[in-house]
């Protein structure tokens, strides 16, 4: 029941009219936009999208795998090969666990409706950093930009040292 609701509440924010609510979906670009991580992750050339709330969405060509990638936690998990980004959308994004405890829909519409929409490359960023000790309330998030705030974790995680 309680999935149910999740996803219900992921389509009434208006996920169904458009991802950018909770996720976006871009062109794909090249992963080396993730900065130095991508010496782990080399086999995911390409990065499909990311969440508002900073997850990477990661694309291997070569035998379809889709791959989230976790910058607070300096880690990426395999979600399998899939068809197409529609159906790993499908599949993964949409999932009822995955949207409650990855994408959770109800705190970004609740940080939205304290800081205002996204634009550009911009997500929620929970200040501090959750491995400083941030406890990513809604109340501790501020807007940044996605590839800026990428640079500033691997570093501060010491993951490109």
């Amino acid at each position: 029941m309680k999935n149910i609701i999740v996803l219900l509440l992921a389509l009434n924010s208006g996920l169904s009219q458009g991802a950018e609510n909770i996720y976006r979906l871009i062109e794909p670009q090249s992963s080396a936009a993730i900065g130095c991580w991508i010496n782990d992750y080399q086999h995911y050339e390409k990065i499909v999208g990311y969440s508002n709330l900073g997850h990477i969405f990661l694309f291997n060509p070569s035998n379809n795998d889709y791959a989230v990638f976790y910058p607070f936690r300096g880690a990426a998990k395999s979600y399998g090969a899939f068809s197409s980004i529609k159906e790993f959308e499908e599949s993964v994004l949409l999932d009822p666990g995955f949207l409650e405890y990855v994408l959770k829909p109800e705190q970004v519409q609740n940080i939205r409706n304290q800081l205002g929409a996204l634009e550009g490359d911009d997500i929620y960023i929970p200040q501090p950093y959750p491995f400083l000790g941030g406890d990513q309330s809604v109340n501790s998030f501020t807007k940044g930009e996605l590839w800026i705030m990428l640079d500033i974790v691997s570093q501060l995680r010491e993951d490109c040292v």
